[in-house]
């Protein structure tokens, strides 16, 4: 390692840029392999928010905890699909001490739409219990 990549602040939200859209029956799929890939490295999912991205594809921010290392980062986007010229991209600026390097370019106004979270979750289960209790 680097010195530079010692000065890279440490990374709370996974981006991944995908050239393609995903079906929605894939898309719980996705969820699936993006939670258990993070929890093989000891990272916990807290939430994950999709937009379309400027042209050809979707954006995915996900929120993890505990906060890693940039370079593990950039790894794991790359496992979980990231254009692979971003990921390349990216590990040069890691590897110059960019504080900024995971950037993603979203169009002004654009809105992210949360696909996996506690506020989910929480609804999904409010909506169990209210269909099971007698009226």
């Amino acid at each position: 390692m680097q010195r530079a990549d010692l000065d890279v602040e440490l990374v709370d939200e996974l981006k991944i840029d995908k050239d393609c859209f995903i079906h929605k029956e894939w898309l719980r799929h996705y969820i699936r392999l993006i939670r258990s890939t993070c929890r093989r490295f000891g990272v916990r999912v807290l939430s994950i928010k999709r937009c379309f991205s400027e042209s050809k594809g979707e954006h995915y921010y996900i929120r993890i905890r505990p906060a890693i290392d940039a370079n593990l980062a950039n790894m794991l986007q790359w496992l979980l699909g990231d254009d692979c010229q971003r990921v390349a991209f990216n590990r040069a600026r890691i590897k110059s001490g960019l504080s900024g390097w995971n950037k993603l370019f979203e169009v002004v106004g654009r809105r992210l739409r949360t696909i996996y979270g506690i506020r989910n979750v929480q609804r999904k289960g409010l909506y169990r219990r209210q269909q099971k209790r007698p009226r």
